[in-house]
């Protein structure tokens, strides 16, 4: 999707797919969520009314709203908060993982205290021999986020690599906006990994310059989701905006408003 002069997105129309699509087809990419990083300047309680006026109850927390302790003082209060409010928590991160195991076991506890299946993450090469373990033992998923350039994993061979005679629960959080930073287009990325490709943070970029609001950067926004599609993606779609910190619903808003716009030209 690319903007026109005056800054609203030009939707570029594509030829239906192959495969049949219909609306069940495409409710997965329809249920959006969102990273809470997004709304870092707010507390928990302040990120949860920004999600339902994004009109979403999926929130990918991290631990700038809350650590991932089960046994953390205020850990009973927030999953009480969380269950008046309806916010439904399938994903959880990033959260780095190095070789101490003990303090793994613990991440993935937390998860299975909250109802987390997913956990986004950093893991250092060290803590895959554990994590396989844990990952069966706990039924909770590992989803590789890539950092962008001069991380661990700025490539989708880098992933891949890592990923490469895995648990099938060591896959990958896509990171669209970060695969733009690092020169590689969302879309191949997500084809290359298949069903590795547990979640996604979507975000738009412009290549060499800053984040975008959704559809109004160098992502090819229907490409993306005609990706997510061919893969049968069901996981967990976290939008998130870096930008705006202090007020950020109104350009989010836009960004769902273009990703549900590009999605609806598959039907086509």
């Amino acid at each position: 999707m690319k903007t026109s002069a005056n800054s609203r997105p030009v939707i570029r129309r594509r030829p239906a797919l192959a495969c049949s699509v219909t609306p069940h087809a495409t409710e997965a990419l329809l249920r959006l969520g969102a990273q809470s990083y997004s709304f870092r300047k707010f507390d928990t309680a302040g990120a949860i009314n920004n999600l339902k006026a994004l009109g979403s109850t999926e929130m990918e927390f991290c631990g700038v709203h809350f650590p991932a302790d089960a046994g953390d003082p205020g850990f009973a209060a927030v999953k009480q908060t969380l269950q008046d409010a309806g916010i439904r928590v399938p994903v959880y991160g990033v959260e780095h993982f190095n070789e101490d195991a003990a303090a793994s076991r613990k991440k993935f506890e937390f998860a299975k205290a909250l109802g987390i299946g997913i956990l986004s993450a950093y893991p250092e090469p060290a803590s895959f021999d554990h994590l396989e373990l844990l990952v069966e033992e706990f039924q909770v998923k590992i989803a590789i986020h890539n950092h962008g350039p001069e991380s661990i994993y700025s490539k989708v061979e880098d992933t891949l690599k890592a990923v490469e005679g895995r648990h099938p629960f060591i896959g990958a959080c896509v990171d669209t906006g970060h695969c733009l930073r690092s020169g590689e287009a969302p879309h191949e990325v997500i084809a290359q990994l298949g069903a590795r490709v547990h979640s996604v943070h979507l975000k738009d970029w412009t290549i060499g310059g800053e984040e975008q609001i959704i559809g109004e950067g160098n992502m090819d926004v229907v490409k993306v989701a005609e990706a997510l599609l061919r893969g049968r993606f069901t996981g967990p779609l976290m939008l998130e905006y870096e930008l705006s910190p202090e007020g950020p619903v109104d350009d989010m808003k836009k960004g769902i408003h273009n990703w549900r716009t590009a999605v609806s030209q598959l039907a086509l």
